[in-house]
């Protein structure tokens, strides 16, 4: 077998698999919990003020810019030690390192749902999805990680576009860059993992976000299914007494940290 062929079918087998055993909203008993998926995770209609994002993504689809890319992540091959730096178009860093416009349409309902005011994400790419946080909430306090200084100077020039003033940027190691980033804030409502995809690196983060959440944060993992590595890391922390329910989404996993909840598992077919 070819060995590129194997992840791309071992993921086909593994979400063949998730059809098999993922349910819907009519599964769950919780009353909270009904009513997120229900009024976050379920809908996929557009937001009042998303024109202007989805105009700016579809400028950078025709741009021809080419960037150089610094990766710390699973693209560098060395977890944590120098990384790789080699050439992207920007086309297919929207098209590939962009979460899905529903993906974001669900970030935009979580927050303004829940009132969120404090946010991290971990993994910035080019700022779209970061655009979404802070349409949400203009008032939040957001702060983002990105390793890569190319992709940080894209992002900040996409949000001066989009006319966004509160969000931060830190640029470096998330090993580096992540515990400061986290002290500033002080507690996190939101955190959005989507950087460095692999299974001790997502272990880390978690571990070092973890006393930062209160009784009502959310934590979402980008791409639990990528690796078995990513699978392994979220089996790992699905089973941590602080997680009291879990949400997966097949493309992401959702954390939920409620003490009042009782200790429960869920695979949702809403992709």
């Amino acid at each position: 077998m070819n060995n590129s062929s194997t992840p791309g079918l071992w993921r086909t087998g593994r979400f063949l698999e998730f059809l098999f055993r993922s349910g819907t909203r009519y599964r769950v008993h919780s009353p909270f919990l009904y009513g997120l998926i229900t009024e976050v995770i379920r809908k996929n209609s557009n937001i009042p003020d998303e024109r202007p994002i989805l105009d700016l993504k579809k400028r950078l689809w025709s741009s021809s810019e080419t960037i150089l890319k610094t990766d710390y992540g699973s693209g560098s091959g060395k977890d944590g030690e120098e990384p790789g730096i080699y050439p992207v178009s920007l086309r297919k860093l929207v098209s590939g390192s962009v979460s899905s416009s529903r993906e974001a349409r669900r970030f935009y309902r979580l927050i303004r749902y829940s009132n969120f005011n404090s946010i991290l994400e971990i993994g910035t790419s080019i700022g779209l999805t970061t655009a979404y946080f802070s349409k949400a909430n203009p008032s939040a306090r957001i702060i983002t990680l990105e390793g890569c200084p190319e992709l940080s100077r894209i992002a900040v020039e996409n949000w001066k576009k989009l006319g966004l003033g509160n969000i931060s940027i830190s640029v470096g190691r998330f090993e580096d860059t992540l515990a400061p980033a986290l002290e500033s804030l002080g507690k996190a409502d939101f955190i959005l993992v989507d950087g460095n995809h692999r299974k001790e690196a997502t272990i880390r983060y978690f571990e070092i976000c973890l006393p930062f959440m209160n009784n009502d944060s959310v934590m979402v993992l980008d791409d639990i299914h990528a690796s078995r590595g990513m699978e392994e890391a979220w089996e790992h922390i699905v089973t941590r007494p602080e997680v009291k329910v879990s949400l997966d989404l097949f493309y992401s996993g959702w954390l939920f940290f409620r003490k009042e909840s009782s200790k429960e598992h869920f695979k949702l077919r809403y992709f």
